[in-house]
């Protein structure tokens, strides 16, 4: 689904990229892995167009997504691309039903139909009981889910997760990892994942380790989570 190729990012003189090659495939958990300072996120960043490699091209269905003007850009991450960072990033003045429904008000859904669908999934995470609430007035977890149910609004075709337990208690944690594995399994949803955490990347169907800038293994899984 995803062609990375021949990707090089620099800032000033730190080259944080060399050279990376990688592909993402369709309806698998992809987990990158390796010490703070590898790449990671420049990586997760650059694959998901948050920001411009200084070389090299991303592809997405053979569309090379840094030829597009910065519009049409926006307007195809939005609808293709989901987001969920290590700080749930939703707007404390919103509640969770109207921060998972921002994403589809921006494609240009009705707010009566977005509302709904945001609806729809805060009941398919388990917050259909805290959609009026605040962020300020929920757990760790439950924003962490508010913020899974937001990245998957447009259903998008991949989602890209920074460190999504990072900030998170073993026992939400642990939530948070079935969560994605169920979607992968029942959603067949792709997730590329950053992660220190062993335990997330278990359930990953492929596993690419990172190092200095440069991608120093791959691994995959003998046995797929889904059908």
């Amino acid at each position: 689904m995803i062609e990375i190729r021949n990707v090089t990012k620099s800032y000033g003189s730190l080259t944080v990229l060399h050279d990376i090659t990688l592909t993402i495939p369709e309806k698998e958990i992809m987990a990158i892995v390796g010490p703070s300072g590898a790449g990671k996120t420049t990586l997760l960043q650059i694959a998901g167009t948050l920001d411009r490699p200084d070389s090299g091209s991303v592809l997405f269905d053979n569309t090379d997504l840094f030829r597009l003007k910065d519009k049409k850009l926006s307007e195809f991450r939005n609808l293709n691309i989901g987001f969920v960072f290590q700080f749930h990033q939703l707007l404390p003045e919103f509640s969770a039903l109207e921060n998972v429904a921002m994403p589809a008000l921006i494609a240009g859904r009705k707010k009566k139909q977005a509302l709904e669908e945001a609806r729809e999934l805060l009941d398919i995470l388990g917050l259909g009981a805290r959609a009026d609430h605040k962020p300020a007035q929920m757990s760790g977890g439950e924003k962490q889910r508010a913020a899974i149910a937001r990245a998957l609004i447009n259903k998008p075709r991949v989602v890209f997760a920074d460190e999504p337990t990072g900030s998170l208690d073993s026992h939400n944690r642990d939530e948070i990892q079935e969560i994605i594995a169920s979607l992968r399994d029942t959603m067949h949803q792709t997730f590329v994942i950053v992660t220190h955490d062993p335990c997330i990347a278990s359930i990953a169907d492929r596993k690419v380790t990172m190092e200095d800038g440069r991608i120093t293994g791959e691994t995959i899984a003998e046995v797929k989570n889904f059908v």
